[in-house]
């Protein structure tokens, strides 16, 4: 027996426990952030209150979702901070590699060990994002405390960070209840301009929450799409049936699977880009028309990914949270084959599946032929 809450949740949907609370805590946060817009305004709350509405939120989600194995949360993130205050600015961003990478590694390990080949919600997710966060942000104060202003490019001085952050504001960072179960990551300084209120133009201030509405039902008719065609790849694993049909039959059966599988990671992204905009998170400028943004910390675009041309495309438009996050402190920072290397690192993030490694790599190999061909 579990909470009545999940129990209920669970009987209604059909949906295992885990993804019971993970819902709950999603849906949940949409009344907090219409709070935290409103009544946690910048205009009406300094951010101390802002900070410690997030963090402490945050928290209550992840002991919520995975019980005592927030501490392992608080363990990877307390580790990380210590190395911020203790190391030279000059070593600050391979230590917190390291020991993120380290972490995360074992736990994907761990996660293989007690559920090989499972879909059960852990500790392991909110781990991936805390470890582009802080390694994100071990870059920027490498980049802000130990480099020359010329050595930067324009995207790594406007990142750049002078000091290390107070304990709540990193906190507040790392356990954001807007997007620590799911994503998506974003830089330290965009986050204290909207904790800050400095992240909008002055003047009538526009509000996401039309766009976060919209999202919202975006995200409902994907999840919708995956109780409408439960499909899984067990299928593909019946001799019989496979025997049966003809090539083209089980290949388009495939990529309709594909597609219902991708549904659940549309409806978790946008569902959380929806949670960002109404809580006040993701302006982004203005259109040529002069209509709002609210596409900074968008994660994924699906129709670009499913008619994508070219795997530019694709990678561009989906998990762009991560992309950038490869981009930044693995590409642009390495001399040695940074396509290889950086796809490397992809995989390594995502686990220790062989498949993950065979996807990524050929990738990289697919992208550097594609810009031999080119020259």
């Amino acid at each position: 027996m579990d909470l009545p809450m999940v129990d209920a949740v669970v009987d209604a949907s059909g949906l295992s426990a885990d993804r019971a609370r993970f819902l709950i805590c999603m849906l949940s946060s949409f009344p907090l952030a219409l709070f935290f817009s409103t009544v946690l305004h910048p205009s009406r709350a300094g951010p101390t209150l802002r900070h410690a509405f997030q963090v402490s939120v945050g928290l209550i989600f992840c002991f919520f979702c995975f019980k005592t194995q927030i501490f392992l949360l608080l363990l990877d993130t307390g580790v990380c901070y210590l190395l911020l205050l203790l190391c030279s600015p000059s070593l600050v961003h391979i230590a917190v590699f390291v020991w993120a990478i380290l972490f995360m590694s074992v736990s994907h390990i761990y996660r293989m060990y007690t559920d090989y080949n499972g879909y059960t919600l852990d500790f392991t997710g909110p781990t991936m994002v805390i470890t582009m966060k802080v390694t994100s942000l071990a870059c920027s104060v490498y980049d802000g405390m130990s480099r020359k202003e010329e050595e930067l490019n324009p995207d790594q001085k406007i990142l750049a960070v002078r000091k290390v952050p107070s304990v709540i504001e990193y906190f507040s960072y790392t356990f954001s209840f807007t997007s620590v179960l799911s994503g998506p990551t974003f830089n330290l300084q965009d986050y204290l301009a909207f904790i800050n209120g400095t992240d909008k133009p002055q003047g009538p201030e526009p509000t996401g929450y039309i766009a976060g509405i919209l999202k919202f039902f975006y995200a409902v008719f994907f999840i919708s799409l995956t109780f409408v065609c439960p499909l899984t790849f067990d299928t593909f694993f019946d001799t019989e049936w496979r025997d049966s049909h003809s090539f083209l039959y089980v290949a388009g059966y495939m990529y309709v699977v594909a597609f219902v599988y991708r549904c659940n990671y549309y409806f978790a992204w946008i569902l959380a880009d929806s949670l960002c905009n109404i809580s006040g998170f993701g302006f982004n400028g203005y259109d040529a028309n002069g209509t709002a943004k609210w596409d900074k910390v968008t994660n994924v675009v699906p129709t670009k990914t499913e008619c994508s041309s070219s795997l530019k495309l694709l990678v561009e438009n989906w998990n762009v949270g991560t992309a950038l996050w490869l981009r930044r402190v693995c590409y642009e920072r390495t001399s040695w084959s940074p396509t290889v290397m950086t796809y490397l690192l992809s995989a390594t993030w995502h686990g220790f599946y062989p498949g993950y490694y065979g996807c990524f790599l050929s990738t990289a190999f697919f992208i550097l032929t594609s810009i031999m061909a080119v020259i």
